[in-house]
């Protein structure tokens, strides 16, 4: 068994890896104070935001290493909210308690923790669109504009200048003004919607395309963007529509103007492909490469550098923008081969978890997936929280640490990060999951949409403290879950997948993504018998790669000789069985009517009293109402208007008694309040007491 080193220094303050016993409160304020002020002109017009305060070391730039396991920097975030000319916004103090009004930071909450020293000091303020959606709720959030959504300094940003100020340790206050706009890249393509998604210029086999979506403009009442990165296999001839291909979907990260297997970066790849003869090894002649098309997709979007692929209440129906806009259009201007057979799913990571994600959602349009280190397949392990049967995502019942981040070194695993730091880290750079962080999107892809229009998130952010019924709403993501429950009826996926699903991931995985992979293969060996999914896990391999951590052509070598095999005229061709309509999943209709605004209001109630009259003296009963998973309560009798009681804490679905000692009208007031939410009474109807 390894042994687990935990690594300590700037990126977590002194303190190590922190639980939630160092979330002390550190709401006193004594010293430091930083204003900060608009130049006349840079904002047009009122803004919401937020805003990151950067301390670095003396002489060099904070946007060097703002890494959770490396950064120098102390990071401080707060929202703004209509911001403009002519208005200060000022920064001091921190606490784990006000985060969506006041300020938060990282490594230490509080400003007043920064030691006296000279700093590299600079500010950044991320600018909000507030949008109403298509089911009524209402957002203030960023649209990324060409840049992969960063989490800071985006496109559009504003900026002070980057100087040197030092902390004296006492009372003190800086003064910094926003003077600058983070300019947009000149993109030099042709392609339509601007900088959204970017815009880039051809070469002879990488080819750029860009549609506007109908569904997704739709939903976000503003036009919104899809693209593709398109690699052409050597003597490609538009006009040769005799000659068609197959298309590898590599889905991932933002990929900028890179086509896939990072052509044409990868020189030695590229000139090969470019050459369309694979290079002769020791062992091995020169041969073919194998002739197909290769696809990247470009979907930035709010809360992260893509939308995972598939379609969710928070960011809306980009699976089917992807699914049923671009890729038609994709067959359309390219020599595709338009069978589900000859369309592939491949990727890393997140591109791991979107490509198998696909082909379950989708066996009607995709024929199979090799998928390498997936983000979490089954969420009895998302990464490494217990996450249906854990109380706290940060820490465990023994009170260690949940671990986030790993590497190892001469064969013992040393941990970079915990949950706590990492969820902390993202907090200063933004409230209600809109960092454009890893934990962050999981929440707005997995879950529904709170009652605050934003992503109901799992945990609290500071605590850790879980919300299962939360966690409930994740279920249809849960993708072992989704493949079981729906083994033998209508989509019959235990059928319909079998011998299409190919995963790879090491034991060493730097995410623990290894455990969530072993959870997908024992759920779904327990109804399909060993080996339903081709699983590959390799001792002592971390997170990256290809699948099977195998060279590039071999590894395309592979993927072209399921084609073959799968084709109409191969041994074991895809049956229409397999691929019928009735086998897709994740349709947006269902998506938004579970998880959409019209849901969030049906699931509260007000406070309900159980009688319609009652006597003095005579117990009363009435339930505290529904509310939000995580809403905190606070409940209070009144009788003709005035408190009879103090208030006191409830506990959701909890039922209360009283018994009134006076005539006149009863009622019930229960107060909630939750983190970036408003706190909010609600009122009981009234009753008589005779």
């Amino acid at each position: 068994m390894l042994k687990a080193i935990v690594i300590l220094g700037l990126a977590t303050g002194g303190f190590g890896i922190p639980t939630t016993t160092h979330l002390t409160e550190r709401g006193n304020h004594n010293g430091l104070n930083i204003d900060i002020s608009v130049t006349k002109g840079l904002l047009k017009s009122p803004t919401d935001g937020r805003v990151v305060l950067m301390f670095a070391p003396n002489g060099t730039d904070p946007l060097d290493d703002t890494d959770v396991t490396s950064s120098p920097n102390y990071i401080f975030g707060k929202n703004v909210f209509d911001f403009k000319t002519g208005r200060t916004v000022s920064l001091s103090g921190g606490s784990n308690q006000s985060t969506e009004t006041g300020v938060y930071g990282w490594p230490n909450i509080s400003i007043d923790a920064v030691p006296p020293g000279t700093y590299s000091v600079q500010a950044f303020l991320t600018k909000y669109e507030k949008v109403t959606r298509s089911d009524g709720s209402v957002v203030s959030v960023r649209f990324p504009c060409g840049d992969g959504a960063p989490n800071v300094n985006g496109f559009g940003s504003l900026t002070t200048k980057l100087a040197d100020y030092t902390v004296s340790g006492g009372q003190q206050t800086l003064k910094l003004v926003f003077d600058n706009v983070t300019a947009t890249e000149p993109f030099k393509g042709r392609e339509i919607g601007g900088c959204n998604q970017a815009n880039y210029k051809d070469t002879e086999l990488l080819k750029y395309v860009k549609i506007r979506s109908k569904t997704l403009s739709a939903f976000w009442g503003r036009d919104m963007y899809v693209g593709a990165n398109v690699v052409l296999p050597a003597g490609y001839k538009a006009s040769d529509k005799n000659t068609r291909y197959p298309v590898i979907y590599s889905q991932g990260h933002w990929p900028a103007d890179s086509g896939a297997f990072d052509y044409p970066s990868d020189t030695e790849f590229a000139d090969a492909w470019n050459n369309g003869t694979i290079p002769a090894t020791n062992t091995t002649e020169a041969r073919p490469a194998p002739k197909m098309i290769l696809v990247t997709f470009r979907h930035e979007a709010p809360f992260y550098d893509d939308s995972y692929a598939v379609n969710t209440a928070n960011l809306g129906p980009y699976g089917d923008a992807i699914n049923d806009e671009l890729i038609p259009h994709l067959d359309k201007t390219f020599n595709t081969i338009r069978a589900p057979y000859a369309r592939i799913q491949e990727g890393g990571s997140t591109g791991g978890w979107e490509s198998i994600a696909n082909v379950i959602y989708r066996p009607d349009l995709f024929g199979v997936c090799f998928s390498s280190y997936p983000d979490s397949l089954d969420f009895h392990r998302h990464q490494d929280i217990e996450l249906y049967t854990a109380a706290n995502a940060y820490q465990r019942a023994d009170g260690s640490f949940v671990p986030s981040i790993r590497t190892h070194r001469n064969g013992t695993e040393v941990v970079l990060a915990s949950t706590a730091l990492e969820n902390h880290w993202e907090l200063t750079f933004g409230t209600a999951s809109r960092s454009f962080n890893q934990w962050d999107v999981w929440n707005a892809v997995f879950g529904v949409q709170g009652y605050n229009n934003y992503p109901l998130e799992p945990w609290d952010k500071v605590t850790g403290e879980i919300y299962h019924d939360a966690v409930e709403y994740w279920k249809p993501f849960d993708l072992s879950n989704y493949v079981t429950s729906n083994w033998n009826n209508a989509r019959n996926l235990g059928k319909t997948l079998a011998g299409r699903i190919y995963i790879y991931v090491g034991t060493w995985d730097n995410y623990y993504l290894n455990e969530g992979v072993q959870e997908f293969q024992k759920r779904t060996d327990a109804v399909g018998g060993a080996g339903w999914a081709n699983i590959t896990i390799l001792p002592e391999k971390p997170h990256g790669g290809n699948y099977q951590d195998r060279e590039i052509w071999d590894y395309l070598t592979l993927v072209d000789s399921w084609i073959k095999d799968h084709a109409p005229d191969g041994p074991s061709p895809l049956s229409s069985s397999a691929t019928a309509p009735s086998t897709r999943g994740n349709e947006w209709k269902e998506v938004i009517k579970r998880g959409g605004r019209q849901a969030a209001v049906a699931r509260q109630a007000p406070p309900t009293i159980k009688s319609k009259t009652v006597k003095v003296g005579q117990e009363v009963k009435a339930s505290v109402g529904h509310w939000d998973p995580g809403v905190v309560l606070k409940a209070q009798w009144t009788l003709n208007g005035k408190p009879t009681c103090d208030k006191f804490n409830v506990k959701q679905l909890a039922t209360v008694s009283y018994k009134p000692d006076a005539k006149g009208k009863l009622q019930l007031l229960v107060t909630g309040s939750k983190r970036n939410y408003n706190t909010e009474t609600r009122k009981s109807g009234n009753i008589m007491v005779r």
